[in-house]
């Protein structure tokens, strides 16, 4: 198994993949069925286990798709954030590591325990695999969320990764704002940001697989940033906050030519400016 695992991660390097060793072995683990860690625990039943025809034949099958650039979470279905198994699919954007960075922005503007009955109402927009709002039920116990986004289909995995918080999720199809009201405590999102003459420059895993709906911004990326820094403010309580998610730098808050209170940024600890806002 080791030597097919080790010709699998040349091919991966060979085909130009950024992460082959990570890549060969999420995609081994799936085809046997184990954790990440058993494939290395030497003879036994997950070696024998590659011996039979069908779990190889799967596990060829599934280098081939990540030599094409098909992103591995796509060909095993899920995707780890916040140590939560997310469910993805093609209709919507797999959860990055950097987003977390959001998350845990809202949290710390809902301090716990919270001091409100009920707990917060926060509302995820541009909700997608629905990995933020999710993490946050995991955190607050307490909360109520709206989740929305425009796709049917992007809400279909949504309220799949939300099972454990049923009762206290309500799923809105909505072209942002549009069949929302409010008022919320928190309102966060990871909206589409990315430049539209910058699309034919992103890895083929990005332009050839994901949503484009869930990544252009626009012209300039700020389509829907400013959108929502427009029409937030009647979906915010006096005293509420809205965090987003952004891929510019600070300096872009004054090409919106919007007021923005208490405007704040921090950055991910893959050095990529998010760029939270208060409103």
């Amino acid at each position: 198994m080791r030597e097919t695992l080790k010709e699998a991660i040349r091919e991966l390097e060979a085909a130009g993949c950024e992460t082959p060793r990570l890549d060969a072995e999420v995609l081994l683990a799936h085809a046997l069925g184990c954790e990440r860690h058993e494939i290395y625990l030497g003879p036994g039943t997950r070696d024998q286990g590659l011996g039979t025809e069908k779990k190889f034949k799967l596990f060829e099958d599934y280098i081939e798709r990540r030599k094409n650039r098909e992103p591995a979470a796509y060909i095993t279905g899920t995707k780890e954030f916040w140590s939560l198994p997310i469910k993805v699919t093609p209709d919507v954007l797999i959860p990055r590591p950097e987003t977390e960075t959001l998350v845990n922005a809202a949290l710390e503007k809902v301090p716990g325990p919270w001091s409100l009955v009920p707990g917060p109402f926060i509302l995820d927009l541009c909700t997608g695999s629905g990995c933020v709002a999710a993490a946050l039920a995991k955190e607050l116990p307490d909360a109520r969320f709206v989740v929305s986004d425009i796709s049917p289909r992007a809400l279909t995995v949504a309220r799949g990764n939300l099972k454990f918080a049923e009762g206290r999720v309500a799923f809105i199809q909505s072209d942002l704002f549009e069949n929302i009201t409010g008022p919320f405590d928190l309102i966060v999102s990871n909206p589409p940001y990315v430049a539209s003459k910058d699309w034919e420059g992103l890895q083929p895993e990005i332009k050839n697989f994901e949503p484009r709906l869930a990544l252009d911004g626009g012209t300039d990326g700020l389509d829907f940033i400013r959108k929502i820094l427009q029409d937030a403010p009647r979906c915010l309580k006096s005293n509420g906050w809205l965090i987003l998610e952004n891929g510019s730098e600070i300096k872009t808050w004054n090409a919106l030519s919007l007021k923005v209170k208490n405007p704040f940024t921090e950055k991910s600890k893959s050095a990529e400016p998010r760029t939270p806002s208060s409103l």
